[in-house]
Formats: C-alpha cells, sequence, structure tokens
C-alpha cells in the first residue's frame, strides 16, 4: 500500500490544507486555461457534457465554434511552440541545447578535479594484470557509474603477458679493468616520494624472450635496419654478438627484431643523453637538467617498453584476429610472428657507459652522426675483446586484464558510436602515459554526466573505454576490437584516442584525413591557458618564428600527422577501417617508462597548474559532442580525397623512375567524386537547418535521408580496407595507412607498395598497386548513388 495516498478531505479546514498543498499547474496547463476561458463562455464543471436520453458526450449548445476555435488555436501553438524547441535542441531528442551543452563542456571541467584523479592513479604502479591494475580498473568503473554512466562493466580478456623474475648485465671475460656488474635499477630521489616505494617495477622488456646468452657487444647506433645493413655492408659479422643500441630513431621491438635477423644474440637498448637527456635542451622552457632539477632522462633512469614486433601484430600474439577468451585455442608461443626469439634488456646511460668504454679502440670508429652524447668515450662499432653475459629471466603467463567500458546511448541514431578511448595500464606510476589521459577521460566522463542529469541525451550513442594492456602492444584495445568487430563495423563512426594527454603546452593531432577540419575547428574554440589565444593560433604559430614566418603561419594551417602505431587507435582504423583521431599536449618530457613518470614530475615540470589538462578536456568533449550531436556528421571525404593524392604524389617520388598511373587514376576520380559528394552534404546540411527552422523537426522521411547520407559519411573509409591485408602482415588490412615495417610508430602511406618498391619485386609492385587502385575506387563508390537523401 502507498504511504504517499492522499483521501478526499472531509471539511473545509482539510480541504484548504489540501488545495494548499497541490501542486500548481503547469505552465502548458496555464496556457489552456486560458484558451478555455477566452472562448468557452461561462460553462463551469458543473455544465452537462453528457446528453441522458442518448448518452453521449455533447456540448453546451451555442458553444461548438467557440470550442473548435480553442481546440485549433491551442493545437497550433503547440506546434510551432514544439517546432522552436526542436530546432533550439537540434534534433538530437534532448532537453538541452547544443550550445548549452557545449557551454557545459566549456566550463564544467575542473583542474582540481583532474588533479585528484591523477594523484589516485599514480599512487601504486600499476602493471597489466597485477591485483592493483585490477583495483584501478574497479576503481575507473565504480566513478563511471559514480558520475551518471550507469552502463559502465569490465569486459575481461586473457592474453599473454610476460613478468620479470632475474636480470644480469655483466662483463665477464676480458681485461680486469673493464669487470663490470650493471645495477639495473633506478636510484631513489629524495623530494619523488613514489620513487622510494617498495612496488616499482624492475626494468624489463614487455614481451622479451627469455635466455642467458654471452658473447662481445657491437655498438649500432640507433638498432634501425639501416644501421645494421650498413655495418654488415662493411664487413662487421653480427653473429654470436650483443647488440648495444640507444634508444630512438624507431620503435624499440624493431631494433630486436633488426639485431634477431643479422644474427645477434640479444640486444641492450639504452638511453643516450644527447636524445631525451638534459644535452643540447638549452632552448626549451625548461631547465637543461637531469631530473628532479631539470625534466629530462637522469644517469640512473630506464627506459622500459614492449618489444613485440608491433608492425607485423597488434595485440595477444597467441590469438591473432580473434579476442583472447579464457578458454580459446592459442598458438605455441614459438609459432607467433610478432614477439622476439633473442633475449633483450633495457639498461640507463650509466649502466651503458662501461660497455662503451670497453669499445673503445675496436673496430672502426663511427660516424659523427652516430655518436651520442657520453663525452668519455669514442662510441667505436667493436665487436668489443670483452664478454658480456645477459640474463634475461622471465615468467609467461595466460592472465586476465580488465577493459573498463561505459555507454551513454544515442537517441535519433542510437544504433552509431563514438568512442573515447585511452589506456589506463602503465609501466610503473605513469603520470604522463597514459594517466595524465586516464584523469582526462574521468573529468570528462563527470561532465558528460553533469549534461545528463539536465536532461541532455546525444543523437549518437558514446562510448567510454579505459584500456588495459596497452604498454604491451595495444592488447585490451585489439582483443575488444576482435571481439566486437561485427558490430563495430556496422555501428562505430569515429575513434577518438588520448594517450599521453599532457607533457607540456604544445598541441597536436594525428588523425584520418576526413577529420581534419573538424580538428581545425575545434581547436579554434578552446582558449590557450598561458596566452588567451585559442589552441588553433599556438599550435599554428609553434613552427614559425619573425613577423613573416608568422604571417605565413596565419595562412596556413597547422600539420596533423598520419596514424601509424603506438596507441589505441591501431586496431580501429587498420583493422575495421574506422575513422581515427589521437589528441595530446606535448613538452619537454624525458622520463618516458621510468620509475619518475610520476605525480611529482608533472606538477613541477608537466602541467603544474593542470591547466592544459583541463584544455585537453575541452577539446576532446567538443569534438565528440558534436561527432554525437551534428546531425550530419562532420565528416570530410574530400579532404581524404586530397591527402591521398598527395601520397600518390609521394609515391612517385619515392618510387622513381617507376609511375603509378592506376593509383593515380583512382585517386583523381575519388577526388571528383568526393568533391560532388560533399557539395551534397553541404546542401543536405542546409536542408536540415532549413527544416528545422521553418517547421521545428525533421520529417521521418528527413531523418532517413539524413541516415543514409551518414552511412556513406560514417563508412566511407571502410571502402579502403582490403581484406586480404597487407603481405606478410596480414592482420593490417588498410590499403592507404599502417605502422612503417621498419619503424614501427611513424605510419607509413601505401605500405603495400613501398614495401614491394623496397624489395625491389616490380612482379609485387604492380600486384600492389592494382589492389590499392581497387580499393581507392572501392571508398569512392561508397559516395556514389542517386542521392534520394538530398532531394526534397
Amino acid at each position: 500500500m502507498s504511504h504517499n495516498y492522499s483521501g478526499i478531505p472531509r471539511d473545509e479546514e482539510s480541504a484548504q490544507q489540501a488545495e494548499n498543498s497541490a501542486p500548481k499547474p503547469s505552465w502548458t496547463q496555464r496556457i489552456k486555461d486560458t484558451f478555455h476561458n477566452k472562448f468557452g463562455g461561462n460553462s463551469d464543471e458543473r455544465t452537462p457534457l453528457i446528453d441522458s436520453n442518448r448518452m453521449t458526450i455533447e456540448p453546451p449548445k451555442h458553444k461548438t465554434v467557440k470550442i473548435v476555435l480553442s481546440v485549433l488555436f491551442f493545437v497550433l501553438f503547440a506546434v510551432l511552440l514544439g517546432g522552436m524547441v526542436a530546432f533550439w535542441l537540434r534534433g538530437s531528442g534532448s532537453s538541452v541545447s547544443f550550445n548549452d551543452a557545449r557551454g557545459v563542456i566549456i566550463n564544467t571541467p575542473s583542474n582540481d578535479s583532474i588533479r585528484d584523479y591523477l594523484y589516485h592513479y599514480t599512487s601504486e604502479a600499476h602493471l597489466a594484470g597485477t591485483p592493483s591494475d585490477k583495483a584501478q580498473a574497479e576503481w575507473t568503473r565504480d566513478k563511471f557509474i559514480e558520475f551518471g554512466i550507469s552502463d559502465t562493466k569490465i569486459e575481461t580478456y586473457w592474453p599473454l603477458l610476460n613478468y620479470p623474475k632475474y636480470r644480469r648485465v655483466a662483463i665477464v671475460s676480458g681485461p680486469e679493468k673493464f669487470r663490470y656488474e650493471a645495477k639495473l635499477r633506478e636510484d631513489h630521489i629524495d623530494e619523488d616520494k613514489t620513487s622510494k616505494g617498495q612496488d616499482d617495477v624492475p626494468t624489463f622488456h614487455g614481451y622479451s624472450a627469455a635466455g642467458n646468452v654471452t658473447g662481445p657487444i657491437v655498438y649500432v647506433n640507433y638498432g634501425r635496419l639501416s644501421d645494421f645493413q650498413e655495418l654488415a655492408d662493411a664487413g662487421v659479422d653480427f653473429t654470436g654478438t650483443i647488440a648495444l643500441v640507444r634508444y630512438g630513431g624507431v620503435f624499440r621491438g624493431l631494433k630486436v627484431k633488426a639485431a634477431q635477423d643479422f644474427g645477434c644474440v640479444g640486444t641492450l637498448i639504452y638511453s643516450d643523453p644527447i636524445d631525451d637527456g638534459p644535452l643540447n635542451k638549452d632552448e626549451t622552457s625548461n631547465p637543461a637538467e637531469s631530473y628532479p632539477d631539470g625534466p629530462w632522462r637522469s644517469p640512473s633512469s630506464v627506459q622500459r617498453g614492449s618489444v613485440q614486433f608491433l608492425s607485423l601484430l597488434a595485440g595477444d600474439p597467441l590469438t591473432p584476429g580473434y579476442a583472447a577468451k579464457e578458454n580459446v585455442t592459442r598458438l605455441p608461443i614459438n609459432e607467433t610472428i610478432s614477439i622476439p626469439k633473442i633475449p633483450s634488456l633495457p639498461i640507463s646511460w650509466e649502466d651503458a657507459l662501461p660497455l662503451l668504454k670497453a669499445l673503445d679502440g675496436h673496430g672502426p670508429k663511427s660516424k659523427a652522426d652516430w655518436r651520442g652524447g657520453l663525452t668519455e668515450v669514442g662510441y667505436y662499432v667493436g665487436p668489443s675483446e670483452v664478454e658480456v653475459n645477459l640474463v634475461n629471466d622471465i615468467e609467461n603467463k595466460i592472465t586476465p586484464i580488465w577493459n573498463v567500458i561505459g555507454k551513454i546511448e544515442g537517441t535519433a541514431e542510437k544504433d552509431r558510436a563514438i568512442i573515447l578511448g585511452n589506456h589506463r595500464d602503465a609501466w610503473v606510476f605513469g603520470a604522463v602515459d597514459p594517466s595524465s589521459g586516464s584523469s582526462a577521460m574521468l573529468e570528462l566522463a563527470r561532465t558528460f554526466g553533469v549534461l545528463l542529469k539536465k536532461g541532455w541525451r546525444p543523437r549518437r550513442s558514446i562510448i567510454f573505454a579505459s584500456w588495459d594492456a596497452e604498454e604491451y602492444g595495444l592488447v585490451g584495445s585489439t582483443e575488444w576490437v576482435e571481439d566486437h568487430a561485427e558490430w563495430l563495423s556496422k555501428e562505430g563512426v569515429v575513434y577518438i584516442n588520448v594517450d599521453t594527454a599532457v607533457s607540456g603546452p604544445h598541441f597536436s593531432a594525428a588523425a584520418s584525413p576526413s577529420l581534419n577540419q573538424l580538428v581545425y575547428d575545434i581547436a579554434g574554440q578552446v582558449i590557450d591557458p598561458k596566452t588567451n589565444n585559442t589552441i588553433y593560433e599556438e599550435w599554428s604559430h609553434s613552427t614559425f618564428v619573425g613577423g613573416e614566418d608568422m604571417a605565413m603561419a596565419e595562412a596556413s594551417k597547422p600539420q596533423i600527422g598520419v596514424l601509424g602505431s603506438g596507441s589505441d587507435f591501431v586496431g580501429f582504423l587498420d583493422y575495421l577501417g574506422i575513422s581515427s583521431v589521437n589528441l595530446a599536449f606535448g613538452g619537454d618530457y624525458g622520463v618516458y617508462h621510468s620509475n619518475y613518470d610520476s605525480f611529482h614530475w608533472m606538477e613541477k615540470f608537466g602541467d603544474p597548474e593542470f591547466n592544459y589538462h583541463r584544455a585537453l578536456v575541452q577539446i576532446w568533449g567538443l569534438m565528440a559532442l558534436h561527432l554525437a550531436d551534428d546531425i550530419v556528421l562532420p565528416l570530410s571525404p574530400a579532404d581524404y580525397a586530397v591527402e591521398i593524392q598527395g601520397y600518390v604524389k609521394a609515391l612517385n617520388n619515392y618510387g622513381f623512375p617507376l609511375t603509378f598511373d592506376k593509383l593515380e587514376s583512382a585517386a583523381s576520380v575519388l577526388q571528383q567524386i568526393s568533391t560532388d559528394f560533399e557539395a551534397r552534404v553541404n546542401k543536405l546540411r542546409q536542408k536540415v537547418n532549413d527544416k528545422l527552422e521553418s517547421k521545428g523537426s525533421l520529417s521521418s522521411k528527413m531523418e532517413k535521408r539524413v541516415k543514409k547520407m551518414n552511412d556513406r559519411l560514417a563508412k566511407f573509409e571502410r571502402g579502403l580496407l582490403d581484406p586480404q591485408g597487407i603481405k606478410g602482415r596480414t592482420w593490417f588490412k588498410h590499403t592507404v595507412y599502417a605502422p612503417g615495417l621498419w619503424t614501427g610508430y611513424s605510419g607509413q602511406t601505401f605500405p603495400s607498395i613501398a614495401e614491394a618498391i623496397d624489395a625491389g619485386d616490380l612482379s609485387l609492385i604492380e600486384e600492389t598497386e592494382t589492389r590499392a587502385a581497387k580499393y581507392v575506387n572501392e571508398a569512392g563508390r561508397w559516395l556514389e548513388g542517386t542521392y534520394d537523401e538530398v532531394r526534397d
């Protein structure tokens, strides 16, 4: 029985109380009463409306015309009012206008809230698959729900991960003066309390091979394929040696692969002070000093990281192309193509120095551009007289990881999804990588929660994804993409990635070209915290100095990068063809993947006031809002076509004297089709605005037309997928983009053709050009049609 039931008043006093406690009539009821009084004469509740003889409802005599006029007036008023409200709400089904929603996204994010989240995330090491990682997944889930994203869950996968048990690097033979035992640990720093904790992660490489090897060392610069080839051409025999290479130039896993391919038995990768140390950093905004006096890498600092061959395969090495569920069939570890077969370890320049000293005078002295910043040595190539023992005892195990997935369901187009992603796992504390992004995501979730409480609902669904095990090889996001590939292919519109969100004040973006204009537009709507210019203006001016150059910056757009690898957009773009973008604010960041990527470093050097974290939330949020709520998707196939034509020109230069007529023709046709298509898209946008302004809402017929056009916009990039994939790395399906085969991080355009050129295989060049042209044409066919969706 309800305890809120109120009976009929029994006397005048109680009747008066009931009247006083009754809810006030709504504004619509008051309008209705006004019209009733105006047109309804003196009739009241006592006027009989039922003819007792016929038992039918009958209006009072002589009032019919007045009632009809009253009803018509009220209906007309309701239609006009509804139209005004619908236009105000941009057809999203929300009770909050777009401009009001935009205001919430600009004004809600709080520096203090972001700081608190970062403090929590960096309070303990949270390597993927560990208890602290799981605890942070649960905390993130609980925060999403607390903020109003009630449809939040943890999705668990079971990939292969590895963990260190014992490591050693030592000079074990040769002259006694060179004998050395590397300490393989980072120094404690008094002012950085987390650096003195007991839970820091030992220095090791994710997915490194176990091994105990001994051999002479050879210095191979950055360990690029070209570096190894240069020494091999000069007569250096790598068989049985341990390669000593420095970080930089290419992804670390490809350094190990090159060493393995040239016959080395192990690899040591060190951080040289001329790269991310304090040398040659006088023109930066922070002191040219090692941490804690400056932001740069210190002598004992070590860059951990994965050595998976990321340009061959992303995700769990044992379940390529399908999700790593607990009980699935897995490849034997020795059959995977993506993890090394020789051991490797990361070391500091402090531990590398004795090895480089032992090389002095052995073999040729390296060229000037091979020499780092350690003035005590000559950077001789070797091989050395001494032998080095490298031990990497690791545990490989199938272990759970935890993705946190929250969803805000859309309204008119709820079957389309905008995915916002950031990985949560870190090598140690991960203040910049990834927790600056994790903290920004939590604040973005809180901001959208504020909108939800105001009655806002997006036109399209928004998914928040906190990925796990990115550091090992984009594992959490890749397994999720493989697990949900079918519905993502149907419903995924755009993926917006944030990883190392903030390490300084300099904005950058890399994106599918169809998103370029949206990136520019959003950057022009957010204010730079230091200068009060827009982020776009600061971004434009960042590479220009002086009056004339500033004028050039005003006239030209800042560069948006090509997506390669190294973060969680890879599965969405390269495997499923979902348009993607990566956003960041960069700066003087010398503590990457070390024990010193800490809350203290962030407060002292990265973003002390958390102003750029807040700006990142604003940019991320506005981009998500436009993609979720713009009635016609803000994507530009014509911009994409322009970029493709540029890539074809670059390919002609790269392959000269070869020409690529088929691909050039396909790119030209795509440019014509996309330009025509975009004109029709703009026409549809105008029709939508006109309909909303004149009628207040879109008819069901117009909604269908919008959805058809949006389907073409969202799936245009799917047309660029080649189901066969790239030869030798078939997981990568995109015709236009892939990680560089021997660079990893940086993107390669038309990768199949470029690799055929590198191989000097004319037959393969012709085959790959034919296939590339086919799928450029296929993308164009997504845009062709009768265009019924833009007709009246």
